[in-house]
């Protein structure tokens, strides 16, 4: 039986993560029939299967933890990982060059990791953006790379599902990432921005393919119960309903300076547009961890509070919601102005008008491949102003907006597709299966 290793798999408390991975199984079980499937996670705690797979914590779970303020590293393992990870690769490459599986000594959750891989025939990298510079040092990247990489190591094809690709912000690191790719049989990329980014970097692949956000196959059930329960327990809920998302990125990112005039932008503009066009607002929890850095209720609060203060009707979703409720309520939304990039998505996905913020230049290709660049504000320079004013186009040109998704996702969606169609027709010219 065929067995495939899929990589990179970050955390489900990010619905958006979760969706990626959803997606991935789904295209992997549609593409290779009745393949046994282990996903190596950043953050296998709790993680429940959805398709018949197996989880393992990845070689990032080995040296960080996800919990706390920005995840913690583990001390102990960090220092012996000259150990823990030259015998992992001395492993990879005696499989390689023998076929034997030498597993871990040093602990039964690295060692079912490096069996994994082993017994693979094919090892996909999950869709993401995490294959960029942090506001660290490096190590998240390299951790991340390896864990990848590893597959080509130990004599396995690799295989990568739509990323992000940048950005990087030292070209050792942007070096590193062409090696690796170099070795990669199919490199899906998700936005223009990213095919630029290796072509920076020097790579010049023959499959290389720019496809939509495998997201886009998210479908749900449109089950909006959820949506409903919340607004049955607010005092004032007429319509227009406006959802947003909003991120600590100033937590995130040690470099990005602007987080309280972000959130002054969201809070005001948000104002002004209850103001001008009555309505209510809703904070929804895109993603609830695993750090609390990635926790967006922490924000939420923030604004929540302040909106309520100021009198305008507030409802602040403060629970964990599933991807299938959050895209349902974000169909039930009039507007949506999202920060994070896939809550967006499901929005665009379910016939929202959207207006989004852009953390990373990935939300200006997912928008620009949608022909909607025009509707995208940068977190670093974006104004209550500006924030007002896009919100108010956007209420004048809904209709126009929902007529323009409903040609244009069909085809974004057909296109999303093709990533797992590549792998299958390259693995089966590659092993004649």
């Amino acid at each position: 039986m065929m067995q495939i290793v899929v990589t990179n798999a970050h955390s489900i408390r990010n619905s958006g993560d979760a969706v990626l991975l959803q997606v991935t199984l789904q295209e992997i079980e549609r593409c290779f029939p009745n393949a046994t499937v282990t996903v190596a996670l950043n953050d296998p705690h709790g993680y429940t299967p959805t398709h018949g797979e197996t989880a393992v914590a990845s070689f990032v779970h080995w040296f960080k933890s996800n919990e706390g303020a920005r995840g913690s590293w583990k001390t102990g393992n960090l220092l012996l990982s000259p150990v823990l990870l030259g015998w992992a690769i001395l492993a990879a490459l005696g499989h390689r060059l023998s076929g034997r599986s030498i597993g871990s000594p040093f602990h039964p959750e690295q060692d079912r990791l490096l069996r994994s891989y082993f017994a693979a025939d094919l090892i996909i990298s999950c869709p993401g953006n995490f294959f960029l510079s942090g506001s660290g040092l490096g190590l998240p990247f390299l951790l991340t790379l390896f864990s990848f990489a590893y597959g080509w190591l130990a004599g396995k094809p690799l295989y990568m599902m739509q990323q992000t690709i940048g950005p990087f912000r030292r070209a050792w690191q942007g070096a590193i990432m062409r090696w690796v790719l170099e070795r990669v049989r199919i490199v899906a990329v998700r936005d223009d921005k990213s095919r630029q980014t290796l072509d920076e970097i020097g790579l010049r692949h023959p499959h290389c393919h720019v496809l939509p956000d495998a997201a886009f196959l998210f479908q749900g059930t449109g089950d909006a119960g959820a949506l409903a329960a919340e607004i049955a327990q607010m005092a004032q809920a007429a319509r227009p309903f406006v959802g947003l998302t909003v991120i600590d990125f100033g937590v995130q990112n040690r470099l990005f300076t602007g987080q309280q005039a972000y959130e002054d932008a969201v809070v005001d503009a948000a104002r002004t547009f209850v103001t001008r066009h009555g309505g209510a607002i809703f904070l929804f929890p895109q993603v609830c961890g695993p750090s609390r850095a990635e926790d967006d209720r922490i924000p939420s609060r923030r604004v929540a509070q302040r909106l309520t203060d100021a009198g305008v009707p507030t409802r602040l979703i403060d629970m964990p919601w599933t991807p299938d409720a959050l895209k349902s309520a974000y169909g039930q939304m009039d507007l949506f102005a999202g920060t994070r990039l896939h809550s967006n998505i499901f929005a665009l996905n379910a016939g929202t008008p959207v207006t989004a913020i852009a953390y990373y230049y990935k939300t200006y290709g997912i928008m620009q491949m949608l022909d909607l660049a025009d509707w995208v504000l940068d977190i670093r320079t974006i104004t209550a102003e500006a924030f007002a004013e896009r919100l108010d186009a956007l209420w004048l040109r809904r209709e126009e907006m929902q007529h323009h998704l409903a040609d244009t996702l069909p085809r974004i969606q057909a296109q999303a597709r093709q990533a797992a169609d590549l792998i299958r027709a390259d693995f089966a010219t590659r092993s004649g299966r």
